[in-house]
């Protein structure tokens, strides 16, 4: 019977000795926390002072001066409760526009709400309710294109319109999308 030989006190490694023998076991755990890291959960974020992935700016989906009655408040983890999106004061039938180019990947019903989301590309999807609209799934809509009008009831009682994006299936605030919503900057003013 053949025993295996481990290193231990006294035990002279060739090429190295110990030493070497302790920095490649170090050495072995680093794809291992590259695993680990890779695999960690982590929220999408916008980097600041862009307008997403994006070469053009998003813009409100709504025309005019546009009032937030309910922001974003996304939930610590994905299945807790939490509002994923921002409430805009609408009417119902104003005219609902798209924020960035893209194709309409659904319109239906949610629940009891008329949905449509549109596919931006690069990962991401805004979400309108609650909206009618005649457009198919597969069109494709402009930036600032009509896609559709606030319907009545639903969401905030006839006096909203729910604007959701999510990033590569994550939920974000679209507010980090609007470039008119970067911080803004103080020049003296001599």
């Amino acid at each position: 019977m053949r025993r295996r030989h481990r290193p231990g006190r006294g035990t002279r490694l060739h090429g190295g000795g110990m030493k070497k023998f302790r920095r490649f076991r170090s050495l072995a755990v680093l794809p291992l926390l590259a695993v680990l890291l890779a695999l960690s959960p982590l929220p999408p974020t916008v980097p600041s002072g862009t307008a997403g992935e994006f070469d053009q700016p998003w813009h409100w989906p709504l025309s005019g001066d546009v009032q937030v009655l309910r922001e974003f408040d996304g939930p610590a983890q994905t299945w807790l409760p939490g509002h994923r999106g921002v409430d805009l004061k609408a009417a119902a039938g104003i005219s609902v526009l798209a924020p960035q180019g893209g194709v309409v990947s659904y319109r239906g019903f949610i629940v009891d709400r008329p949905v449509i989301v549109l596919d931006h590309g690069q990962g991401f999807k805004s979400s309108f309710e609650p909206v009618t609209s005649s457009l198919r799934v597969g069109d494709a809509v402009r930036e600032r294109e009509v896609i559709g009008e606030v319907a009545s009831g639903a969401h905030c009682d006839g006096r909203c319109l729910h604007w959701g994006v999510r990033l590569n299936g994550e939920y974000i605030d679209p507010a980090l999308l609007i470039e008119d919503l970067r911080p803004s900057i103080l020049l003296p003013l001599h």
